[in-house]
């Protein structure tokens, strides 16, 4: 006997909403299980039913953004009239649904691997990058796409399932009888979707609808990424640039636990504290460089970076911490001392405006000339604007370059050339300088240059290889800065902008690789090699500075001042709209709404063992510090308080 299963192609209009929107949801979810196979080193911890209830989970949160992005949908078809059921009214529907619950599959598609770059879903801030004409944004979807051509195929059988899906189940276009009972029960189910859809698009029945906070109530912060979708992470974040006033403590308090000002700079790590007056300053930003690929830091068999390591063994090198996951972050951390503690970027933040004293101010007030040199396109990631806002005066990007032979193709220009152009430039610039320099030429794509294709045998990858022309990059401009007349007088500060991609992905578990960047000190007349066992973040850049120069304080930063040894060692970030905080060993989590983790974090660096409920002291302790750096954070944001007032 055989059986044949049969499904009645021509289906109410009601119902046939809801199948398609089944559909959809079926089509998030598979997408879910593509992000977590793309990057299952990252949530390999999870055992079988904790992934599958997190899975389970996740469907609260796709029915969320099915709800909203799909509204114009559920009105149309729903509305209780009778040209519902015009052949032309019912094509243009077909292909509405078909267009918005592509794209909105496609943004899910697009962490599958870009969460490899960043560490968290996509929010809102990609309409910012795609929306700054500086940006080769054009070239560079085109180059994403060539790279990862495989999802642009899953894509695309994606969207062939969702027209095969409205194409197969039509409606049965009744001839309606407009009657009153007609009308009536349009009208009720009308109402009834409606409710349906708000519900759904508010997560439930709650007092408030559902955000980013609400998935930290199911999973521990690391496992959020999972537990949402990428659409939801857009659609929560858009419009979210306003923060909020926080009053956890009155005024005396919050400076008692935490206070950005520094009315002391202490300089007791080096012998002789006047030495440094006066000395230029070189802040070089090298792009996506973490520590796990220098042989200084990661003590392996890998040599991609020897000439950096010869360097970093004749400084004085701290843990470094990245305080973001994002060079568009990194410019504030570095530069003025302002953390990533936001939903969205502070250079795109409607806070952008706000008078702070970065670095370049503070030291133009001391008769410093200031300049920044970035190789890529002019107003990319608004670096040029920002690094005005900071105090740099000058600006070198590849408009001043002017010579596109050397241009990548895609960020800018090579390295190596453009490192040579910055150290010429520098010995035109007047004593005492202070100069930031931004590498480019490790970022995705991971192009060389001509000729470079062979250069570099102990490279694993593409990627490896554009850390070692780096590191051959900056051979160059320090052998070319050496024959200048301002080298010996000058401080260089080392560091990268961020971790590269996989980060996330790596074998090695702890949590703070994915934050993991050099942070050196280098005087090629004075410093002598000091390996510091202690994070020095991103933040702490200004402030230290500040103290090795003899700065007259105050000064204003959200780091310490690592040259004073009796500070106490801390750290910051945010990530998925989660909130890590790390004082001496302890490392806290938590959210806006409540604290979710604690651990010891040098002895527990896989973050295995939460001690929330076991060490009631040291909770009471850091939250008063997390909540304290939070409520400065927000308040002085809002206030335009960035600064000290003198």
């Amino acid at each position: 006997m055989r059986i044949k299963l049969s499904f009645n192609r021509r289906l109410g209009l009601p119902v046939l909403l809801i199948v398609r929107l089944t559909g959809v949801l079926f089509l998030l979810g598979f997408s879910r299980w593509l992000f977590y196979v793309f990057n299952v080193k990252s949530f390999d911890h999870l055992n079988v039913f904790e992934l599958l209830r997190l899975m389970f989970i996740g469907i609260r949160f796709d029915l969320a953004a099915v709800s909203i992005v799909n509204l114009p949908v559920i009105l149309l078809m729903t509305i209780p009239f009778a040209f519902r059921y015009k052949l032309l009214y019912q094509k243009t529907t077909n292909a509405l649904f078909v267009l918005i619950n592509t794209v909105l599959i496609a943004f899910n598609l697009i962490d599958v691997v870009f969460f490899r770059y960043i560490a968290k879903r996509t929010t809102s801030e990609v309409f910012e990058f795609f929306g700054n004409t500086s940006e080769n944004t054009g070239l560079l979807l085109l180059r994403f796409m060539a790279d990862f051509w495989y999802m642009v195929i899953i894509l695309i059988l994606f969207g062939w399932a969702l027209t095969k899906l409205t194409l197969h189940f039509v409606s049965s276009s009744p001839v309606p009888i407009r009657t009153k009972r007609w009308y009536l029960s349009q009208t009720i189910i009308f109402l009834i979707f409606a409710v349906i859809s708000i519900v759904f698009a508010r997560g439930g029945l709650q007092l408030k609808p559902i955000s980013l906070i609400a998935a930290a109530r199911y999973t521990d912060s690391k496992n959020i990424p999972l537990l949402i979708n990428t659409p939801f992470s857009i659609i929560k974040t858009f419009g979210s640039k306003a923060l909020e006033e926080k009053s956890y403590f009155d005024e005396q308090t919050l400076k008692k636990h935490f206070n950005p000002e520094h009315q002391i700079l202490n300089q007791n790590l080096l012998p002789d504290s006047a030495f440094f007056a006066d000395k230029n300053v070189v802040i070089i930003i090298l792009e996506s460089l973490s520590r796990n690929f220098i042989r200084h830091y990661a003590e392996n068999d890998r040599n991609l970076t020897p000439f950096l390591d010869s360097i970093l063994n004749k400084s004085i090198t701290f843990q470094g911490f990245a305080n973001g996951k994002r060079s568009i972050e990194a410019l504030p951390s570095i530069l003025a001392g302002i953390p990533s503690l936001m939903n969205l970027d502070y250079p795109t933040s409607p806070y952008i405006n706000n008078h702070l004293d970065g670095l370049g101010s503070l030291l133009k007030k001391s008769g410093y000339n200031t300049a920044f040199f970035h190789g890529g396109n002019n107003g990319s990631m608004g670096f040029d604007v920002f690094a005005k806002i900071a105090g740099f005066d000058a600006y070198y990007g590849r408009n001043e370059y002017a010579n596109d032979k050397d241009f990548d193709g895609q960020w800018g220009i090579y390295d190596e050339k453009f490192l040579q152009y910055t150290a010429n430039q520098l010995n035109t610039i007047q004593e005492p300088f202070a100069a930031g320099i931004f590498t480019l030429s490790s970022h995705h794509p991971y192009n060389l240059p001509p000729g470079f294709e062979d250069a570099f045998p102990q490279a694993k990858n593409k990627i490896e290889a554009t850390f070692c022309y780096l590191d051959y990059s900056l051979r160059l401009f320090f052998n070319t800065a050496a024959s200048m007349p301002w080298f010996n007088n000058t401080v260089f500060i080392i560091t990268a902008d961020h971790t590269p991609e996989g980060s996330h992905n790596s074998d090695d578990k702890e949590l703070w690789n994915l934050y993991a960047v050099p942070l050196a000190f280098y005087s090629p007349t004075f410093i002598n090699g000091t390996k510091i066992n202690k994070i020095g973040q991103h933040i702490d850049i200004l402030p230290s500075l500040a103290s090795l120069l003899g700065i007259k304080p105050p000064v204003f930063s959200f780091g310490r001042n690592l040259f004073d040894t009796t500070q106490q060692e801390i750290a910051m970030n945010y990530l998925s709209g989660i909130y890590h905080f790390i004082k001496e060993d302890n490392l806290i989590i938590l959210n806006e709404a409540e604290v979710l983790e604690l651990y010891n974090y040098k002895q527990d660096p896989l973050l295995e063992n939460n001690l929330l409920d076991k060490n009631s002291e040291n909770r009471i302790e850091m939250e008063n510090y997390a909540k304290a750096v939070i409520q400065q954070y927000h308040n002085r944001m809002i206030h335009n308080n960035l600064h000290v007032n003198k």
